[in-house]
């Protein structure tokens, strides 16, 4: 009777497991945010820093070894990423997580996808994953692109609020804080600490999910 009973048990333990364990992973596989497509620009539990990178110096290098956690998104440029290989080995070996930073689009007057997909190409080269979220360079997003990336579950990024340096933000609960480091629109490694040190920025899915997640696009 009582072998009955552990027996019982362990197979409920069993069902217990296998049916939340899913549900709390700290892994997810590759997902669409929207169940259409859209462009995201706040989330909810608190406030994400990105930053957009297509230009590469020794302070760049530096930064990326040093950067402490919570880490910021970075949205690498494809042209940046096929000429900084030292980069990108830094930000593979640290696990710092990455998005692609497309071309600039138009509303009325939709970029050719194929250029995109171009892109799409060799961050997957690089990075040997999918970008699971993407950003155009001024933040614009013609319809035909989003249809195009929402079919390969990348999800777009906007932002809530775009810092250039110097003056303290203004930020509020749920924003996305864009900065740049590109070769004539970057602020400084020093103002960029001190904004990482004066926040407490959490990831893109901590913002819109609630909770920690480890993002890895499934093969």
């Amino acid at each position: 009777m009582m072998v009955r009973k552990t027996l019982i048990s362990l197979f409920f333990i069993v069902i217990l497991f296998v049916f939340i364990k899913p549900i709390n992973s700290t892994m997810i596989s590759v997902f669409n945010i929207t169940d259409a497509p859209a462009v995201v620009t706040k989330g909810h539990y608190g406030t994400s820093l990105i930053v957009e990178i297509s230009f590469s110096d020794e302070s760049l290098l530096d930064w990326l070894k040093t950067v402490k956690e919570p880490y910021p998104l970075l949205l690498l440029d494809a042209s940046w990423i096929e000429r900084s290989p030292e980069h990108i080995k830094i930000i593979q070996e640290r696990k710092l997580p990455t998005g692609l930073l497309g071309p600039e689009d138009v509303v009325d007057e939709p970029i050719d996808i194929a250029f995109v997909q171009k892109d799409i190409n060799i961050y997957e080269k690089h990075l040997k994953e999918t970008p699971l979220w993407f950003a155009t360079r001024n933040h614009q997003y013609s319809q035909p692109l989003q249809k195009n990336l929402f079919q390969q579950q990348i999800n777009i990024l906007s932002p809530s609020l775009i810092w250039k340096g110097e003056k303290a933000p203004k930020i509020q609960k749920g924003d996305f804080v864009f900065t740049s480091l590109h070769q004539n629109d970057q602020v400084s490694f020093k103002e960029l600490n001190t904004l990482l040190q004066q926040n407490k920025f959490m990831s893109i899915e901590e913002n819109i999910f609630g909770y920690k997640v480890q993002t890895k696009k499934s093969p």
